[in-house]
Parts: structure tokens; sequence; C-alpha cells
């Protein structure tokens, strides 16, 4: 009776710090998506891209720098062209920093860019910073 009580200690123990470990090591989550895509007819600047807001803790918890995880570049867009990709972190947007912003604030952030002017984006791709500029 003992050893099996001691086989079910261990069991239980085991299971909350296997959870503990899946928790820390979840890779982002992208079900929270914000397009920054606008139709054809309408006058607003697009960069073309699907992304999601890194917080700091969740910067801290992936070994990754806060701002805007690109998710997903549209085919032909903008971000396309300009050679963005998917998992770049755009951390600058015409030296607008982009830590601390939630996805609704920065679409407010990029509407408020001239359509047809090119953007300076700050990227984190590969732990590097690099300047990509974008025509909206």
């Amino acid at each position: 009776m003992k050893k099996l009580l001691l086989i079910l200690l261990v069991i239980a123990i085991l299971l909350f710090v296997l959870k503990d470990l899946y928790k820390s090591s979840e890779k982002i989550q992208t079900n929270t998506i914000t397009p920054t895509i606008a139709s054809p007819t309408t006058n607003r600047p697009i960069i073309g891209i699907h992304y999601k807001m890194i917080d700091k803790q969740t910067a801290l918890q992936n070994n990754l720098i806060e701002g805007a995880y690109v998710t997903q570049v549209i085919k032909g867009s903008p971000a396309e062209k300009a050679k963005l990709q998917e998992e770049d972190i755009i951390i600058e947007i015409d030296g607008r920093i982009t830590a601390n912003l939630d996805e609704q604030s920065l679409y407010n952030l990029i509407i408020t860019l001239k359509p047809g002017s090119q953007v300076n984006l700050k990227v984190w791709r590969n732990k590097e910073i690099k300047t990509i500029y974008v025509i909206i």
C-alpha cells in the first residue's frame, strides 16, 4: 500500500512539472490576427501582413524582442515586395517604436501613414536588426 501511494505521489509530481515545462515551451500563439490589408478600392495605406503583438513577458519567455510578430506576408503585397518575412518582428515603423502597443494601436499607427509613401521598418530577424523600406 505504501509503495502504491509513493508511486502515485511521484506520478502527480511528474505531471505537475511536465505541465509547467509544456507551458513555458509553447510557441507564440497566433490565433488573434489583425490584418493590415485594405480593399483596393479604399485609399488606406497597407503593408500586407498579419501580425501578433509580442509583449515583454512573451519576449522574455521565448528569447525574442517586443514588437509586431509577422505571422503571414500576403502574396503580392508591399511587404512581400520589400522582402519582409514570416517570423520577422517589426520593432519600429518610421521611427515609432512598436513595443507596448496592442494590435489595434499598431493598426491605427499604420492607417495614419500616407499611401504611396516609403516607410522605414526596423525588423528583428535571426537576432539581428535590419532596416526594410516598404512603399505602402
